[in-house]
Parts: C-alpha cells; structure tokens; sequence
C-alpha cells in the first residue's frame, strides 16, 4: 500500500509515518516507478502501527518499541522477554507515580500557605 492508504487505514499523518519508518519501525519496500522510486508498505505495518499507539499509549518511548518491534513480530521475543519488558516499564511507572504524588503534596502544601498569607487571623 501507498503512503496515503496506510495513513488513511491508521490514522496516522504521512509525516508520523515517515518518521516511524525513519525509527526503523515500519517495512517498506522500494518499487521503481520510470526514473523515480517510491515506498510501498506491506500490509502488516497497519498491525505494527496499532502496537505502536498500544506502546505509546502505555508509556514506551518509540526508541523502545523500536527496540523490540522486529523481534515481537518475527517470533523472537519469548513471552518471559515480553514479561520482563512489561514489568520494567510498570517500575517506571509506579516511581513516576509516586514522584507526581510528592509534587502534588507540595503543591498542596504550598497553596495552604498561600492561602494562610493571604487571609491572615486577626488578633
């Protein structure tokens, strides 16, 4: 498929998908037109684009989706591997969990200050 059908079947802008494919995320075949080639996309990128937005959705950044795509979908990637990289990413997220609830204490904190400043109790 063209640029255009696999950015109509995903969603996604030409551009994202050039830069998916730039992230070695994507398969694309060269196909000679005349004196000018073009991209074909196989259709297995519209599956590789939907794990990518499930990756993206649950935290992964594309530089680590890129690192496990290939073997995700040629097999390689056992589901103890799968499991292992699932549990990382969970770590991460609880640490930036528990990190956001701090700020917000603070945050709190420092508004019940404020506030304290601002409606000061007569004497």
């Amino acid at each position: 498929m063209l640029i255009n059908e696999l950015a109509k079947a995903t969603g996604l802008s030409r551009d994202t998908i050039r830069h998916y494919q730039e992230l070695g995320l994507l398969e694309v075949e060269k196909q000679a037109a005349g004196s000018r080639s073009y991209n074909r996309y196989p259709d297995v990128n519209v599956d590789r684009i939907e794990i990518i937005k499930m990756g993206k959705s649950m935290g992964f950044t594309l530089k680590e989706i890129a690192a496990h795509i290939d073997a995700y979908f040629s097999g390689q990637l056992s589901i103890h591997e799968q499991i292992k990289i699932f549990e990382d990413k969970l770590s991460g997220v609880n640490t930036k969990i528990r990190e956001l609830e701090e700020s917000r204490s603070y945050i709190n904190r420092k508004i019940d200050m404020l506030k304290l400043e601002s409606n000061p109790v007569p004497a």
